[in-house]
């Protein structure tokens, strides 16, 4: 991501919240699809709005704290270091914060999309808020 789509994109987010691209590297032995990596950084009490990965397959794992998610209308988990979870094409991400209001939390996230993918985070607010790859 360039910094003027950091500087863009974090402008977007809820204040508090973070999410910066680690890497992107396309796949050599399957040519269509690539592996990104965002770090999702939370302050105490922070969050994501509602949103979806285009078509990617998403696996998350939490680094620090305790970080709440729910995907479509299943239930809302809570997450600790070293836990995971994964999300697949086309599912909504309904409920993404931190769980404490006192502190911080974050994890990452790993997408497997195809390579024509730019948009890894898709809002479903009315601003329809977008973070983008470089």
């Amino acid at each position: 991501m360039s910094s003027s789509q950091e500087n863009s994109a974090a402008q977007q987010l809820p204040e508090g919240t973070r999410i910066d691209l680690l890497y992107c590297h396309n796949l050599p032995n399957a040519p269509t699809f690539k592996l990104a990596t965002l770090k999702v950084t939370y302050e105490p009490g922070a969050f994501t709005e509602r949103h979806r990965h285009g078509n990617a397959f998403v696996s998350a794992s939490v680094l620090s704290g305790r970080v709440q998610s729910q995907i479509n209308d299943g239930p809302v988990e809570e997450f600790e270091p070293g836990d995971s979870w994964t999300e697949n094409p086309g599912d909504i991400h309904t409920v993404s914060r931190n769980a404490s209001q006192t502190e911080g939390a974050s994890f990452i996230a790993t997408f497997v999309c195809p390579v024509d993918q730019e948009q890894f985070v898709i809002f479903d607010c009315p601003a329809c808020k977008v973070v983008q790859n470089a």
